[in-house]
């Protein structure tokens, strides 16, 4: 494996120690903690794992719907790193592998909301809202989730911030708002947009797999919203 650490690599964190066993994607990687516990280690060089940090201090112990930081790397200290909870899945994997319920889909779009509803109360936005930044564990039972959490901090800032003023590009392009696509300046509903965007997707997909047709998939839709 290339890249910051490599497979095997023992890291001491301020709580615990880790061993990287998988490198998941550029600058994120599967460890395992002392008492054989997963985590995902976040290690890069950039601003954002600084302002993530920050912002799950801020906002973790408030809620259970984001996904926390449990520890930061202080050996090796270069790229600076932190680890993470892992949990089982995505939702963009979840939904695909098997389409989602009217239970199901409620169930998650509740969590997101209560997640956002925390963001916007504090006056920060996300600006990355989509299904592969909704992590989920599986369980057992009509609804086939136990845990839903919003993560990937990095983005998040302030509504007052010079990025949401200026109109920084955010966020993937199927995802995103029209103000934020312009780049006229965002608040926080650019979030909602892009939740709406997500929901409306997976209910779409999951009729679609029902076999009901398209105009009607979109009645049932703006009925459920």
């Amino acid at each position: 494996m290339t890249g910051l650490f490599h497979l095997g690599q023992l890291l001491k964190g301020k709580r615990d120690r880790y061993i990287i066993t998988k490198e998941l994607q550029e600058s994120v990687w599967l460890a395992k903690s002392q008492n054989k516990q997963h985590v995902i280690i976040k290690g890069v060089r950039h601003f954002r794992l600084t302002n993530e940090s920050d912002v799950l201090y801020r906002f973790q112990n408030r809620t259970p719907f984001i996904r926390p930081l449990l520890d930061e790397i202080i050996d090796p200290s270069d790229p600076p790193a932190i680890v993470l909870r892992h949990l089982d899945d995505h939702l963009l994997n979840a939904s695909s592998a098997q389409k989602l319920t009217t239970p199901e889909v409620k169930y998650i779009a509740k969590r997101i909301l209560e997640a956002l509803k925390l963001l916007h109360a504090d006056g920060f936005v996300h600006t990355d809202v989509k299904p592969d930044n909704v992590l989920v564990n599986y369980g057992v039972g009509d609804i086939r989730f136990t845990d839903v959490q919003l993560a990937d901090m990095g983005s998040t800032v302030p509504a007052n911030s010079a990025y949401a003023k200026d109109g920084d590009m955010i966020g993937a392009p199927i995802w995103r708002s029209p103000e934020a696509h312009l780049q006229i300046g965002w608040d926080t509903p650019t979030d909602i947009w892009s939740f709406g965007a997500l929901v409306s997707v997976i209910i779409l997909d999951s009729l679609c797999a029902m076999g009901i047709g398209l105009m009607r998939r979109i009645r049932l839709c703006n009925s459920w919203l």
